[in-house]
């Protein structure tokens, strides 16, 4: 087979590079380590010899979280992109990010191959969460049942009271729904989200490092921590009807005007960052973003 160049960036298109492989990219690696989960990388390791050829912005403009010797991860400061990770061996390969890649790669289709890393020391030690919990009444079936979380770093602390996030959900059911969405923003940070009411989460940042990235058609506003660039949630823009009016055709069509107000008394959490919740035996269902907004994101 002929080589292949990829292109890839992070979402708001200040980084660009571009990585060619021999052949065609038919797999790549998902670890289940502490950062790795929680970032929702899909690694694609570097063929030996070869390096990425930057196009814009450079690996200094990116943000930097390490907690170990080994490996610096590098995420973009303004959109939360986890773009690739660097290790501190020169000698060794870059782990690529390949939600970051563009078409035609489909990060669904790819043999995902497992490695276990959260069995590796030292454990992971989960963070007592130290906001108001929230009392909300769960929109689904079951106990209510109080879930704690966190980002990498400790600095933002999550807690949600909802019925059990476990294989007992029903991903038909409104109520249940947790989504794994291939839209140019999901893909790339790899969230996985599920939707309680406003007063069934609380997020605690008591160090003020919160980020916020949001475009298009301005409904939601998608945070993560500033430190580790963990991506937390996806709030409601609290927006007047002046504002509203400002924003571009696409934001205030009848589309986005529905889901605008449907969401407006939600709080949509990142199930990657909760203790306890086994991502992989949720019953997640496959949203096709990217075909439902198509022509709104131009890969730059």
């Amino acid at each position: 087979m002929a080589p292949t160049t990829y292109r890839a960036n992070c979402h708001c298109g200040k980084f660009v590079y571009e990585a060619t492989y021999p052949e065609p990219l038919t797999k790549a690696f998902v670890c289940d380590c502490s950062i790795c989960k929680r970032k929702g990388y899909i690694h694609s390791f570097l063929p030996e010899g070869t390096d990425i050829n930057i196009v814009k912005g450079s690996l200094d403009d990116l943000d930097t979280y390490a907690f170990g010797d080994n490996f610096q991860h590098k995420f973009c400061g303004y959109c939360g992109s986890p773009v690739l990770i660097v290790p501190t061996d020169p000698t060794k390969g870059k782990a690529l990010n390949v939600r970051c890649f563009q078409g035609p790669v489909d990060v669904w289709a790819l043999e995902k191959i497992a490695y276990d890393g959260g069995s590796l020391d030292p454990q992971y030690k989960e963070l007592p969460f130290t906001g108001t919990e929230p009392t909300g009444e769960p929109l689904g079936d079951g106990t209510p049942t109080m879930y704690y979380g966190s980002c990498h770093c400790g600095a933002v602390r999550v807690a949600l009271r909802s019925q059990p996030l476990d294989e007992t959900l029903d991903r038909e059911k409104q109520s249940d729904r947790v989504i794994d969405c291939d839209c140019s923003i999901c893909q790339r940070n790899g969230y996985r989200w599920f939707y309680p009411k406003a007063d069934q989460v609380s997020v605690h940042d008591p160090q003020g490092v919160l980020k916020y990235y949001s475009f298009s058609k301005f409904i939601n506003r998608k945070s993560f921590c500033g430190k580790c660039g963990v991506p937390i949630s996806n709030l409601p823009l609290d927006l007047t009807d002046e504002q509203i009016a400002q924003l571009p055709e696409i934001a205030r069509n009848e589309n986005s005007m529905e889901w605008r107000k449907r969401i407006a008394n939600m709080s949509p959490i990142n199930t990657r960052v909760l203790y306890g919740v086994d991502i992989n035996k949720l019953p997640v269902k496959e949203s096709n973003g990217y075909k439902l907004i198509s022509g709104e994101y131009i890969n730059p």
